[in-house]
């Protein structure tokens, strides 16, 4: 599976190291550390993370909310970020509230904090409130992969990565070739989140990711993944699929 990337902005090599432990502990990649705004501009441009974690003050300045800001300027370049900073007055609080953070921590950071901060920052990111905190497994949908908690991680699953969509009562199962998410979604609405052209219905209980298809097994009206996983495809989808696929024998 894919990891949920955070970049670090962070002056202070020591609790930047143990900010990136916390992270790696729990199952995130650190893409980065940053420790100046030039630096922390650069990586996030070049290396688009999935999250951002800011300390207000790098040096004397408050380059953190700057940062911020600036990330906040375009709309393609938004993403959910968290302040952590040991400054505790009033007047940093409101400055860094102006850039609408979606999440705000003191230091010293707490493991569990921060946990929570970062499922609060990406359930506000996507305005699904209390998706994480008020469920054993929630899923968000961000620009090319889906967020499942699963128990008390988060685990990134690309859309690339999909294989197939089955539903299994009032759940859907999600799997790709190294595993299988259970959650608590209807096929109509995960259907409208997936990109429409690459996750085709082909059985009522049924969706597959035509960029893994291998063959369509017309005698058997079955579809075969690259996996070695079969499909069943009803008459009923079969014409749509064809459609797509319409060079499949």
């Amino acid at each position: 599976m894919a990891k949920i990337r955070i970049l670090i902005i962070e002056d202070d090599s020591l609790q930047a190291g143990s900010l990136q432990d916390a992270l790696e502990e729990k199952g995130y990649e650190v893409t980065a550390i940053a420790a100046n705004l030039k630096d922390a501009l650069g990586y996030f441009y070049a290396q688009k993370p999935d999250i951002v974690i800011i300390d207000v003050y790098l040096g004397n300045n408050p380059d953190g909310i700057v940062f911020a800001q600036r990330i906040n300027e375009n709309p393609a370049t938004l993403r959910p970020f968290v302040f952590l900073t040991s400054a505790v007055d009033r007047e940093t609080f409101e400055a860094a509230r102006l850039t609408n953070p979606y999440s705000y921590l003191i230091k010293p950071f707490n493991v569990l904090e921060l946990q929570f901060a970062i499922e609060l920052a990406i359930e506000r990111f996507v305005e699904m409130p209390g998706m994480f905190s008020t469920r054993q497994t929630g899923t968000v949908v961000m620009d090319a992969f889906l967020l499942i908690k699963k128990k008390e991680a988060l685990t990134k699953v690309l859309f690339n990565s999909i294989e197939q969509v089955k539903v299994e009562g009032k759940y859907v199962s999600i799997a790709t070739e190294e595993e299988a998410f259970l959650i608590e979604m209807s096929l109509k609405l995960l259907q409208q989140k997936l990109p429409e052209k690459q996750f085709i219905q082909v059985h009522r209980n049924y969706v597959v990711n035509m960029n893994l298809v291998k063959k369509l097994h017309l005698s058997d009206n079955d579809i075969e993944l690259l996996s070695g996983n079969r499909i069943p495809m009803s008459r009923r989808f079969k014409e749509k699929f064809m459609e797509h696929y319409s060079i499949l024998k």
